[in-house]
């Protein structure tokens, strides 16, 4: 009798060992699969983050040449306000008419004196910060007076510095750089011009097409 028993508690015994090992093996090989889900998991999350860095990265960098690009518009568009004053200051003395040109350099003294050199590009802001004040200067003295003599005189030395000044910062149409051998005695004097055709400002209505075209600036 004891005999049986033990062939019976023998028998559960290993039937007990045969049925763990499958559940043994299935826990393992479930431990397995969950170990590499969470590797591709993480893997998924380390590439989701390394294409969201490369996009703003990307962003950045188009924001940064947007922001550069305003920039330069902008400093070009205040330029063109310097240009576009000087030019209507030349076209009244052509006409002597004293009292639009005063209206006109009082112009170009507002567009001059709101550029700001520290906004600028390096050659740029180089170039500004060596005639902003000279280009003040004439104006200033054109402003203050309606009779063309003196006029004349001041539009001599703005003319100058206006020619330096364009040589850097290139306007957007063709300017020409213009020269009357008669004024002062002879001596001479230069001025900047949106037309190729002569229409001098020093000689004005006595003498309109007196001069040439010694430069094209572009």
């Amino acid at each position: 009798m004891k005999r049986i028993i033990l062939i019976v508690v023998a028998a559960m015994t290993l039937a007990a060992c045969n049925n763990s090992k499958p559940n043994h093996t299935h826990a393992a090989h479930t431990a397995k699969e969950d170990e590499e889900t969470s590797a591709a998991t993480d893997k998924t999350k380390a590439d989701t983050a390394g294409v969201a860095d490369t996009t703003a990265k990307a962003l950045a960098t188009e924001t940064a040449a947007n922001t550069k690009t305003d920039a330069a518009v902008a400093k070009d568009r205040s330029f063109e306000e310097v240009y576009s004053a000087y030019f209507e200051l030349k076209d009244a003395l052509a006409r002597d008419n004293g009292q639009n040109a005063q209206q006109a350099a009082k112009k170009m003294q507002v567009v001059v004196a709101k550029i700001d050199a520290a906004k600028l590009e390096t050659a740029t802001a180089a170039a500004w910060k060596q005639y902003q004040r000279k280009l003040a200067f004439d104006t200033e003295h054109i402003a203050g007076i309606d009779e063309n003599g003196h006029q004349r005189e001041h539009f001599v030395t703005l003319s100058k510095n206006m020619y330096a000044l364009l040589k850097v910062v290139k306007p957007d149409a063709p300017v020409y750089y213009q020269h009357c051998p008669m004024y002062n005695e002879g001596k001479g004097a230069y001025w900047l011009s949106k037309q190729k055709a002569i229409d001098n400002p020093y000689l004005g209505k006595s003498m309109p097409t007196c001069g040439s075209t010694v430069e094209t600036i572009q």
